[in-house]
């Protein structure tokens, strides 16, 4: 009856399914305060504002699978309003999946390891929401951002495009309204942040994606320089992850045999791909192209001397 979009009062309600008005009010209490039900009390009744999430039924492990992901997700967002209210919604989400069974929604941690990633650096989320929201609503920003070099942080106001998750840390891709350019932002030194109006005949500055070709993100990044075509052997051990991974957007797998395969990349830098090939050890050697040879024994060189010294 509430799904038809129009208000009914207790009254009506009771008489069209032959109840009493208190087992009616009684109902809509319960799918309110348990069920979480958007239902609200209008002038002339009763009215369901917009679907329930509680009546979704879960239909794929796909989905069985998301909701996993937002358990850790809501976890580690902790006590806060919103993630208090998702979290109830998706507890009724739970209880009204036939696909779960007679799983809970607190059952779903167990599938999650809680632990911290290794390595991976704190998130600020009040910091990071802010900025999100700044992309999502197309504003300028000022941030206080502490280079890694330095002491003490600085402020600049910049116009945040998006954010990316490289080696277990946060970046937000902005432009320098300052110094002009697009640059790069580590979420763990950014320390402030004041959302700006947009002032008036504001061009908004384009995303220039610079990861299409630079391996890295702290590599100079020059539009203009020509790709290099990059190809890298794995034996072993890494051979076998490598079907595994994605390591760069131009990324091609040759297999030669079941444990030796070839990475080839097109890129326009090799400083980022020379730290990348090293940490392999001796499961990688460079195919192409020799510069990237040269730079990998230069460093195996340097590596040598600190011992021998």
């Amino acid at each position: 009856m509430l799904r038809d979009g129009r208000e009914w009062t207790a009254e009506d309600m009771a008489a069209r399914i032959e109840c009493s008005e208190l087992t009616v009010r009684r109902c809509i209490e319960h799918l309110q305060n348990l069920e979480n039900w958007p239902i609200k009390s209008g002038k002339f009744g009763f009215v369901l504002r917009e679907p329930s999430i509680a009546e979704i039924r879960m239909t794929s492990p796909q989905e069985v699978a998301a909701l996993a992901m937002a358990h850790e997700a809501l976890r580690k967002l902790g006590s806060s309003e919103l993630a208090s209210r998702i979290r109830g919604e998706l507890m009724s989400l739970c209880r009204h999946s036939g696909d779960l069974g007679d799983i809970r929604w607190k059952d779903l941690g167990t599938a999650v390891n809680e632990r911290t990633s290794s390595g991976e650096a704190a998130v600020d989320h009040a910091v990071f929401g802010e900025l999100t929201l700044a992309i999502l609503q197309h504003q300028p920003a000022k941030i206080h951002y502490r280079r890694l070099e330095e002491k003490e942080p600085f402020s600049v106001r910049v116009f945040p495009h998006r954010w990316i998750f490289r080696d277990q840390c946060w970046y937000l891709i902005a432009s320098d309204l300052e110094r002009g350019g697009q640059r790069f932002y580590a979420l763990p030194r950014i320390s402030c942040v004041a959302v700006l109006p947009r002032p008036k005949g504001f061009q908004e500055p384009e995303c220039d994606d610079r990861h299409e070709h630079a391996f890295g993100i702290w590599a100079p990044w020059d539009k203009d320089a020509p790709l290099i075509d990059v190809c890298v052997e794995l034996t072993g051990y890494w051979a076998r992850i490598a079907a595994e991974r994605q390591w760069h957007p131009s990324q091609r797998l040759e297999t030669l045999a079941p444990d030796l395969v070839r990475v080839h990349f097109r890129l326009n830098e090799l400083v980022e791909v020379k730290s990348w090939t090293l940490k392999f050890g001796g499961a990688a050697k460079v195919i192409a192209p020799e510069a990237l040879r040269e730079l990998v024994l230069e460093e195996l060189d340097e590596m040598r001397r600190n011992y021998e010294s």
